[in-house]
């Protein structure tokens, strides 16, 4: 641990149960272990004053291999090689600088342990990884989404050449032909910014047996759903959502965003259906994260997309086996 780090905050840092930690001000910390979040004791202690806390951030900035400028006054980086780091300056953080932290997923060593609880469900994926299948997970913050993708990872076969898109590099597997890209933002006069839709397109020159897109939310959708329909199968990304159901919905829309009105919503529909297989969704409760939902797209009807729902959690119909595939599907209409 770097020595110029505060025992107290070196030992929150080094907490595995720890998953994230807060801080609104020098002086005001907080942090999460599974229970929600808890204030950190003694937290005035670990700096003597905002200008302390400054020079403590710009170092770990530094160290991060990035720089600050006060043109820009917000910051996405990794800090001490164990979390992501979201860091806001003043003055739009008016208490001081502000300083989100997120415990990086860990090692694929125990993957099967980590999700016992949904031991049905990640059977069902590594399955899905086995076949080359698409798959979209989907959750809310913390929920575990890149963590499962991570796990997973592990199972793909070692010959096969794997490329991440993200803006923070999160997704870390073990794997030995694994290739991370990391999208850029501009600098203090407006150029020089590299967004994961140009990411993508270099991509698809490099020869990828699997794309890795760490957070669906921008124009890159569209070119991700042409590129899984024209051979690029076996991806994974990730996407904020409320549902399984609503994560479809909002890559429809970030899709029909990016197309500006030159496409219609039925062949961004058609490009989802044909391009990806399944959709996983993730929850948290009581700090535990799990496997909630696991859906199987089948196809297109007029405007309606029908799903096949392989995995439920609390359903004894779906907790501890897959749905036999000559079940009905279930339709779900996007409007």
């Amino acid at each position: 641990m770097n020595p110029t780090i505060p025992t107290l905050f070196a030992e929150l840092l080094s907490n595995s149960d720890v998953t994230d930690i807060c801080v609104n001000r020098w002086d005001q910390i907080f942090f999460d272990r599974g229970r929600g979040l808890e204030p950190l004791p003694l937290a005035g202690t670990l700096f003597t004053s905002e200008n302390a806390w400054k020079t403590f951030v710009l170092e770990q900035i530094s160290l991060s291999g990035k720089s600050w400028d006060a043109k820009l006054p917000f910051l996405d980086t990794i800090f001490f090689q164990t979390h992501r780091a979201h860091i806001a300056f003043p003055p739009l953080a008016q208490f001081g600088i502000s300083v989100s932290l997120r415990r990086l997923p860990r090692s694929q060593n125990g993957a099967e342990e980590r999700w016992k609880d949904s031991e049905a469900a990640f059977q069902i994926l590594k399955n899905g990884i086995a076949n080359h299948e698409t798959m979209l997970f989907a959750g809310g913050t913390g929920s575990g989404k890149t963590t499962l993708l991570n796990d997973l990872l592990s199972f793909v076969p070692a010959n096969e050449r794997m490329i991440a898109l993200e803006d923070t590099s999160e997704i870390l597997p073990i794997h030995p032909h694994f290739i991370s890209l990391l999208s850029r933002t501009q600098n203090a006069d407006g150029y020089g910014a590299v967004t994961l839709r140009d990411l993508l397109k270099q991509t698809l020159r490099m020869r990828p047996d699997r794309i890795l897109v760490g957070e669906c939310r921008g124009d890159e959708v569209l070119d991700l759903l042409q590129a899984l329909n024209t051979g690029h199968r076996g991806t994974l990304a990730t996407v904020h959502a409320n549902s399984a159901r609503d994560a479809l919905r909002r890559v429809e829309l970030l899709a029909l965003i990016a197309a500006r009105g030159t496409i219609p919503s039925t062949l961004v529909k058609e490009l989802l259906v044909h391009g990806i297989q399944k959709i996983v969704f993730l929850e948290r409760v009581a700090g535990m994260r799990r496997i909630q939902t696991i859906l199987q797209i089948e196809g297109l009807e007029r405007d309606i997309i029908f799903t096949r729902p392989l995995f439920q959690s609390g359903s004894p119909e779906t907790n501890h086996k897959e749905i036999p595939s000559g079940l009905p599907p279930k339709a779900m209409q996007i409007r």
